[in-house]
């Protein structure tokens, strides 16, 4: 049964500097290429997580409720529906100090003249959009920190293939250069 560490040593010894002769140059300098991206990837993990804590804080921030944010209210709708469609509709609230307000609304076109319904109103008793849900903060903070990680991944995997199939080019010019010689070297004489 192998295990990583074995796993992870295979790897190593593909890998070093060694005085193997069958290693080339270009062999070596893809090791670096590897090593280099792959440092470079995770110096970007640091402003991925950054960002992804940046977006959650402002996300927290847009759920805030309760005195002095925003809070749920009932209002009552004044005028009647007309049309078909979802439509702006005057509403009268009270804030939480005790004034009326009015203000419109985007409602149902089965909303009656009189019925209730919530509104959400900021500190000063203005109409304002609902909190946002933690959900939807959770999943924006990861998604920006993926998007940040996987951008610089794509770009550093793109690098990575275009210089190992220059590599590979050059490693199979060296090994046809290599062979030319051997067979020079051992090709035995035609006798007639």
């Amino acid at each position: 049964m192998r295990t990583h560490a074995h796993w992870a040593m295979r790897c190593l010894r593909l890998h070093r500097f060694d005085g193997n002769p069958l290693r080339r140059r270009s062999d070596r300098i893809d090791t670096v290429i590897v090593l280099v991206s792959l440092m470079i990837f995770m110096a970007f993990l640091w402003p991925a997580a950054g960002l992804g804590r940046q977006v959650y804080t402002k996300g927290l921030q847009a759920e805030l409720t309760g005195p002095g944010h925003r809070q749920a209210v009932v209002a009552v709708v004044v005028d009647p529906a007309h049309g078909l469609g979802w439509r702006p509709r005057t509403v009268r609230w009270t804030t939480p100090e005790g004034s009326p307000r009015t203000g419109r609304v985007v409602l149902p076109p089965s909303t009656p003249a009189g019925s209730r319904t919530q509104v959400w109103v900021d500190g000063t008793g203005r109409l304002t959009a609902p909190p946002q849900r933690h959900m939807k903060t959770v999943t924006d903070s990861a998604v920006a920190a993926i998007a940040v990680a996987g951008g610089a991944g794509t770009v550093l995997l793109l690098c990575l293939a275009g210089a190992r199939g220059l590599l590979n080019r050059r490693r199979d010019a060296e090994w046809e250069r290599a062979w030319v010689l051997a067979d020079q070297r051992w090709r035995r004489p035609r006798q007639a």
